[in-house]
């Protein structure tokens, strides 16, 4: 099998590339990223990628002639490059509009000019707005440019559904250790707070809940549906609901001491919550408790 991940340089995309590349039917992995962010912790370190099978070219998706001409023979296009700056998603409309919403066109119209076999994109939950979702028959109201253009690039995703199989998988907020780690994410600014500084901030409502995946069980899905069968459809993942003050408990467990400031405690911010896919639910590693997921990653710390 042949497989190609744009943006395989990134946070999520730099340990999808580690696990695919321990799969023994996976002979190709071409990793196309164009380390706008400078991530090149993908290639250098001690920590090697386990198989001999992968390979690396520096372009964007907003180059239609690259992307389709190192798509042909695909059997797998697994689509992460994306622009995502939280905390500012509502800054730069012309930037997240030109990567996430006509990038992904791009990403789309080579794999349907190339042949490919089959397109896995990755969304995100932020498409709904707020609310609890229970199926991805809730309707998308997106809330921030962000989330407006994760959901038009969506929108051609799913013209493709009629030719090719898609998996169109939204996902909930992301979190733990990659080479290539983002710390301005929701957990990992707290933990990265608790260790450094020992305070956390908690802005607006501590009740405040979202659905929250960490990067190794959304990698391990991934792995997992790239060697299975699956129908084109649009897929909701996430692994647990947990609140801001949910998250202070967990980190106080690692950090007694830790100081908790709260910050306009008494403005109300939108909830948004998802229900994992039963067909997704499956495939997810076994679990354990936020404490524990939040200890391998302090451990990872180097001081």
């Amino acid at each position: 099998m042949k497989v190609m991940v744009t943006g395989g340089a990134g946070y999520i995309g730099n340990e999808l590339v580690y696990r695919l590349s321990a799969e023994p039917g996976i002979k190709d992995i071409l990793v196309y990223d164009n380390l706008c962010k400078g991530n090149y912790n993908l290639f250098t370190g001690l920590r090697k990628v386990p198989g001999r099978n992968v390979r690396f070219f520096r372009a964007d998706i907003l180059d239609s002639r690259s992307l389709r001409k190192h798509m042909e023979g695909m059997d797998v296009v697994i689509h992460l490059a994306g622009k995502v700056e939280t905390p500012f998603a509502d800054q730069n409309a012309h930037d997240f509009e030109q990567t996430n919403h006509w990038g992904t066109a791009e990403v789309v119209y080579a794999a349907e000019e190339a042949g490919v076999k089959r397109l896995m994109y990755l969304s995100s939950q932020s498409v709904y707005g707020q609310g609890e979702v229970s199926s991805t028959d809730h309707p998308r109201v997106p809330s921030s440019y962000y989330s407006i253009s994760k959901m038009r690039g969506e929108d051609h995703v799913m013209r493709l559904m009629e030719k090719l199989p898609v998996q169109l998988i939204r996902c909930a907020n992301v979190y733990g250790y990659s080479k290539n780690l983002r710390v301005e994410t929701p957990i990992n600014q707290m933990i990265f707070d608790a260790q450094f500084t020992n305070r956390i901030a908690i802005h607006g409502s501590p009740e405040h809940t979202q659905t929250h995946i960490s990067v190794y069980r959304l990698v391990e899905v991934m792995a997992r549906m790239v060697k299975r069968e699956m129908e084109s459809d649009v897929y909701n993942l996430s692994h647990r609901k947990i609140s801001s003050l949910g998250m202070v408990d967990a980190l106080k467990a690692l950090y007694p001491d830790l100081e908790t400031i709260f910050v306009d405690q008494h403005i109300p911010l939108h909830d948004l919550t998802i229900e994992c896919d039963e067909r997704l639910q499956t495939m997810l590693p076994d679990d354990t408790k936020m404490e524990e997921d939040l200890a391998k990653f302090k451990e990872l710390f180097t001081f």
